[in-house]
């Protein structure tokens, strides 16, 4: 996914998933796709806060990991992504 995301701004993306998925492994990388965030590195954290020091879009990419040793059997769920901007007080 593609968002644009301005200078400035607390951002917080949080990425909510359902109980029955395993672990969701979610990257945020520029458009040469350097990787900015990544959050196995974090175990497996499912927010990331953040300031840009200049607009730009970024990258959002996601991956439901495949649940170890259940191969045979099909797991369903839902994952959508949140994003939110904490107000500056200054």
């Amino acid at each position: 996914m593609y968002k644009t995301f301005y200078a400035g701004q607390n951002y917080r993306i949080y990425i909510c998933g359902s109980d029955a998925l395993p672990d969701i492994e979610f990257q945020v990388l520029d458009v040469n796709r350097n990787v900015l965030y990544d959050n196995r590195k974090n175990d497996y954290s499912r927010l990331w806060d953040f300031k840009l020091e200049s607009s730009q879009q970024l990258i959002i990419s996601l991956r439901v990991k495949n649940s170890e040793g259940e191969t045979d059997e099909l797991i369903s769920g839902c994952v959508a992504i949140m994003f939110g901007i904490k107000e500056n007080k200054e």
